[in-house]
């Protein structure tokens, strides 16, 4: 009689262990899309935020009297390189900042390229680029 029961229950195992497997196969792949797109969209409030950090400090720094153009872009690229940006570019707008006079604009541009940035590049190839503009007025 006990074997007889330990025979059915060995059955119905075998049988929800399939169940089993096919529920892995059904839910794993949708668990990952749902996994790497949080990475993919963390990663990109990440970078926005590193982008618009950097031109913002960029233009505090410009906006001194005393502050050159290569002043400012070397900070930038320096806290582009410290955040772990890879392809990065910044663009002072005037290009002389020694030129300007108190009250004029000064801009900022930090351009980051998605597709340099991203963990999921090999799926996407071409995603863009992030482009954050800062403006401020001259001391």
């Amino acid at each position: 009689m006990q074997s007889r029961i330990t025979h059915t229950r060995k059955r119905r195992w075998r049988r929800r262990s399939g169940v089993a497997t096919l529920e892995l196969a059904f839910v794993l792949p949708v668990m990952l899309v749902f996994v790497l797109g949080t990475i993919e969209v963390c990663q990109r409030i990440f970078l926005r935020q590193t982008a618009l950090l950097v031109a913002y400090e960029g233009a505090r720094l410009g906006v001194r009297s005393t502050s050159s153009s290569e002043d400012v872009l070397s900070r930038c690229n320096e806290m582009l390189t410290q955040r772990r940006v890879s392809g990065g570019t910044v663009v002072l707008t005037p290009s002389n900042l020694l030129e300007l006079n108190p009250g004029e604009q000064i801009r900022v541009r930090v351009t980051v390229p998605w597709a340099n940035n991203t963990p999921t590049r090999f799926v996407l190839k071409d995603q863009g680029s992030l482009t954050v503009d800062v403006y401020m007025l001259r001391e």
